[in-house]
This record gives structure tokens, C-alpha cells and sequence, in this order.
């Protein structure tokens, strides 16, 4: 049965965009950081689990209705913006975002900015006792994070260096969570501790972009056992890369526990209501 469903969606592949991790992946992120709260912040998102995890992949659905306008927020060319260990970048990473125009962040990408965003209006849901804003700004800044996670997803090669890597983006990201990983295996230690989450988000990525050539020659070495990219192939893959998609998974739900975490301690540590958020009633 794996192997029928990898080559369903293997044939499918030229016509699927080249996203962050499909729901599989982003709901795992959010439902491991959830584990990772504090007793006071804990009941809250456990009484709104189902909104968190259901309004995760919501970003992927404006790439659809606002289309061109909001794809930016989804990676960062940390090759087009520096070079490793991207000290410049780090040094200038606030001037930088404030000249970025529509057509560089286009070019360049927005993703570190637009986690901080997310994070600037959780704070403010927080203080605010907007509970229905604070469970939608969570879910919105995992999925951004849970990007940052995705190697090919901070780099201007997104989809491979060569034209034979042409489609890796997305039979790393989805078909490989999809049909490979075991979600037992998903085990995040703690809630990494954010105190600058600009600068957190840009170590996320940059430590992200440093597994990009080793993902990029599994893929050689995977086609090269199986050039149909039939079941041989993820085998071959998921064999390689695995413990890096279990890494990135794993540390994506400690950073975004991290930062909701650090967006209500900002907030004042707020006593959460321990019911559901009226999302959209009366509406």
C-alpha cells in the first residue's frame, strides 16, 4: 500500500507548488509544542488544539487566494543575502528588513520578518485578552516556523541545484513525511528559550540552510538506485536524510513552543482562559 500511495503522489508531483511541510508535518509540529508549554499556559492550548492545528496550514491557503503577495513570508534566500556563516546578515538583520521593497522580498524572501510579526501580534492578543487572536496567531507563527525548518526552504535553490534534482522540494518535505516517517519518532526535548526572536528565527534557518547540500546529494544518490523515483528511491532517502527530518520536526515544535513562550512573557504572563476561544461567533 506505501508503495501504490508514493507513486500516486509522485505522479502528481509536477502539478503540487513547492510549499513547507504538508499538514502532516505541520501538525506535528504543533501538536508536540503544545506538550512543551508551562502548566499556565498549557490548558489554554489544550482547550484549543483543535483550532491550532486545524488553522496551521492556512498560510499555504492565502499563497492560493492572494496569489504572488504573501509567498515571500514563506522562505529567506540566505545565499542571495550573504555568504556562511552569514555574519553580515545577522550583524545588519534589522536595517535590512526595514529597506527590503516588495520586489527584493520577492527576490530574497521575508520568512525571519514575518515569524516576528506573528510574534509582535500574539504579544498583543495576549495582553489584550483576545484569546480567539492569540489561538490564530499561534497557529500562524508555527507554520512559519515550522518552514524555517525545511532546509530547501532557505535557499534560492529550492528545488534542487541541477535539473535532475528538479521536484525535490516537495518529495522531501511531503511524500517522504507522508509515506517514510513514523510520527513516534518525532521526540522534542524542551521549548527552546527566545529572548531576540528575530535573531532565533535567522539561527533556525541558517542551521537549516547548512543541511541543504547533504539533503541535495541523498537525492543524487537515491535517483541513482531508483531513476523512476518509484519506492526504492524514498527508501533510499528517507535512509539518508531521515534522522535530519525527525531533527528539523523535532526542533521546529521546541522553537515554536519557544516562541509563544516568550510572546506571553512579554505579554505580562496573562492568566489564559482553560476554555475554547469563540472563534468567529456571531459571524
Amino acid at each position: 500500500m506505501r508503495l501504490i500511495r508514493a507513486i500516486s503522489i509522485v505522479l502528481c508531483l509536477a502539478a503540487c507548488p513547492c510549499w513547507g511541510w504538508g499538514p502532516t508535518g505541520h501538525t506535528l509540529i504543533v501538536e508536540h509544542a503544545i506538550q512543551l508549554l508551562p502548566p499556565e499556559m498549557k490548558p489554554f492550548y489544550d482547550a484549543n488544539s483543535r483550532y491550532v492545528v486545524a488553522l496551521v496550514m492556512l498560510p499555504d491557503d492565502w499563497r492560493l487566494t492572494h496569489k504572488g503577495l504573501l509567498d515571500s513570508h514563506h522562505y529567506i534566500n540566505l545565499d542571495l543575502l550573504d555568504q556562511p556563516p552569514f555574519t553580515k546578515l545577522m550583524e545588519n538583520r534589522e536595517a535590512l528588513g526595514k529597506k527590503m521593497d516588495s520586489e527584493e522580498a520577492a527576490k530574497t524572501g521575508l520568512l525571519p520578518w514575518a515569524i516576528r510579526m506573528r510574534y509582535e501580534k500574539l504579544v498583543k492578543a495576549f495582553k489584550g485578552g483576545d484569546m480567539e487572536d492569540a489561538a490564530v496567531q499561534s497557529a500562524l507563527i508555527a507554520h512559519y516556523i515550522g518552514d524555517a525548518h525545511v532546509p530547501l526552504h532557505d535557499t534560492q535553490y529550492r528545488n534542487g541545484k541541477t535539473p535532475e534534482q528538479n521536484g525535490v522540494h516537495f518529495r522531501w518535505e511531503n511524500v517522504l513525511v507522508d509515506i517514510m516517517l513514523k510520527p513516534e519518532s518525532i521526540k522534542p526535548q524542551s521549548a527552546e528559550k527566545v529572548d531576540d526572536v528575530l535573531k532565533s528565527t535567522l539561527n533556525w534557518c541558517i542551521a537549516s540552510y547548512n543541511q541543504v547540500d547533504a539533503l541535495l546529494k541523498a537525492d543524487d544518490k537515491a535517483r541513482e538506485l531508483d531513476p523512476v523515483r518509484g519506492y526504492r528511491y524514498h527508501r533510499s532517502l528517507f535512509d539518508q536524510t531521515g534522522p535530519m527530518m525527525i531533527g528539523q520536526i523535532s526542533h521546529a515544535a521546541q522553537a515554536t513552543a519557544g516562541v509563544w513562550i516568550a510572546a506571553w512573557e512579554q505579554a505580562g504572563k496573562p492568566k489564559l482562559e482553560e476554555k475554547p476561544a469563540p472563534l468567529y461567533w456571531g459571524r
